[in-house]
């Protein structure tokens, strides 16, 4: 049986470029949570009207506590959630609190759906933001040396961040040349990203939500990038200066900064980019960033080298890998750390928001989806990838690959494992991780094909869950139930010993 599904499978594969289907793409449900007070200022209702215009989005409000919507997206199961957030409220616990709840949607420890916060400097800088339809990432200005930079279509430029007067182009073939610039490069660096050439922009070393410092670990001989009052500035060490406006839509990537992502008002760096900037994503982390970090550097993997996701995506991919490591003690992350790293990276922009890159390189492996319907709603399910070439899809370093994730163009419920070829298969209801390759491992082989088979069926929404209060009632209920039944047989049980005690009394006067 398992040999039978599995030619079945390799010749599926081999039929396939990238998602093989009968697949019945369900409508995505796109929900906006949004404060009172939010919803209240006249040109942030603007964001949610485009929204609702834009996705046909559903919204909920909350009065104080992000918490109070906790039950009604529950029910929702949303595959995209944009929490609206003026920089007031995008607070680091905002963020993190946003983290927590989306994992909490349902009974399982994943993330529950794609999400982001939708956020800037100004409601004009979101609606800019909104009335961008795609965004190809061709070109790539990193301020570290990543190996990414050789993966997309057109390039661009390393810029290493422990070294001084030299920089690295990197040409379209993959040819790299270096070339000698002034030892203090931080002038330079804000005319490259004027330039509008670039489409995302990568930094590391030592951060803070107003600042990145170019040089690594010390500052000298260079300068800073800072931002203040919705603009960002490049400081050189001899205190010029360069106003950072770019034009062009772009992702800024905080790959290795501590505290970039934290929002602690308009002097921020998130708010800066996406009004100066032309950051359409702006991702960084809102809590201190060390070697145990990894809600980064894993990202790439789903949005370059190992896949074709949305940025979005690809954060969320990366989250659900780290969550998997944590829960599973997979060799190689620090599963302690995990537990505080899960809460701490920030994505700002629209989760929904088709941004992909186009690389020059054929990705890891090809993912294939096939779907047998039993009748409407009950459908076998063979989810899983083929190999393009020998490759590691697994955690293998802070700024490496990741499990190969799949998310699902529908929502299931009600899943049956039948078979699966991996160390481990979880199927969530709107995603599969596969477990095929851990450290120590070596490389799987190009055409290799893994995969999971289950059962399952169309979930129905709005999801039907009892309510807090229903709950409260319900557990009520069973309490007052059970101690009626308690009493109930305490109650027979003493009479039972008293008629007893009557009975043996007569016996003993007859005797």
């Amino acid at each position: 049986m398992k040999k039978t599904l599995f030619l079945f499978i390799f010749i599926l594969v081999l039929l396939t470029e990238n998602v093989c289907s009968p697949v019945v793409v369900e409508d995505k449900v796109y929900a906006v949570v949004v404060s009172k007070s939010t919803l209240s200022k006249p040109g942030w209702k603007k964001i949610v009207d485009k929204l609702v215009e834009k996705y046909s989005a559903l919204v909920l409000v909350y009065k104080d506590d992000l918490r109070e919507v906790h039950f009604n997206l529950s029910r929702l199961a949303p595959d995209y959630v944009c929490f609206i957030a003026t920089l007031n409220e995008a607070s680091p616990e905002f963020v993190k609190s946003v983290n927590r709840l989306m994992r909490e949607l349902d009974s399982d420890p994943y993330v529950d759906a794609i999400w982001a916060i939708l956020t800037g400097y100004s409601y004009e800088d979101i609606l800019k933001i909104l009335s961008l339809s795609r965004l190809k990432v061709k070109r790539i200005l990193a301020c570290c040396c990543v190996k990414w930079v050789y993966y997309v279509k057109e390039g661009g430029i390393m810029k290493p961040e422990t070294k001084y007067g030299l920089l690295y182009i990197i040409y379209p073939n993959g040819t790299k040349v270096e070339k000698k610039i002034p030892k203090d490069s931080t002038l330079l660096l804000a005319d490259l990203v004027n330039s509008n050439q670039f489409d995302m922009i990568i930094t590391s070393g030592h951060g803070n939500h107003n600042r990145w410092q170019v040089h690594y670990p010390s500052p000298w001989p260079e300068g800073y990038f800072i931002s203040q009052d919705g603009k960002v500035y490049a400081i050189a060490a001899n205190n010029s200066a360069r106003l950072i406006k770019s034009t062009n839509p772009k992702i800024y990537f905080g790959l290795g900064n501590c505290y970039i992502g934290a929002i602690l008002g308009k002097d921020s760096m998130a708010p800066a980019w996406i009004h100066s900037g032309g950051a359409v994503f702006y991702t960084g982390y809102v809590i201190e960033e060390g070697p145990y970090s990894y809600m980064m550097g894993g990202i790439p993997a789903y949005f370059i080298e190992q896949d074709n996701y949305t940025w979005a995506e690809a954060f969320f991919a990366n989250q659900q890998s780290a969550i998997f490591d944590m829960i599973n003690l997979v060799p190689g992350p620090n599963h302690e750390y995990l537990k505080k790293d899960i809460n701490g990276p920030a994505l700002y922009g629209d989760p929904a928001l088709d941004v992909r890159a186009e690389v020059s390189i054929k990705r890891m492996y090809t993912r294939f989806i096939h779907v047998e319907y039993l009748n409407q709603t009950c459908m076998n399910i063979t989810v899983g990838i083929v190999m393009n070439k020998d490759g590691t899809p697994g955690w293998n370093g802070k700024w490496g690959n990741r499990h190969p994730v799949i998310v699902l163009p529908f929502r299931v419920e009600n899943v049956t494992v039948i078979s699966t070829n991996a160390y481990k298969a979880v199927v969530a209801d709107n995603f599969v991780l596969l477990y095929v390759w851990k450290k120590g491992d070596p490389p799987l082989k190009k055409g290799s094909v893994y995969y999971v088979s289950f059962t399952a069926y169309l979930m129905k929404r709005p999801r039907k869950i009892p309510s807090a209060e229903k709950k409260e009632a319900f557990l009520w209920t069973t309490l007052v139930v059970l101690l009626a039944g308690v009493s109930a047989v305490v109650i027979v049980l003493v009479v039972f010993k008293i008629r007893k005690k009557i009975f043996s009394k007569s016996t003993s006067e007859f005797t």
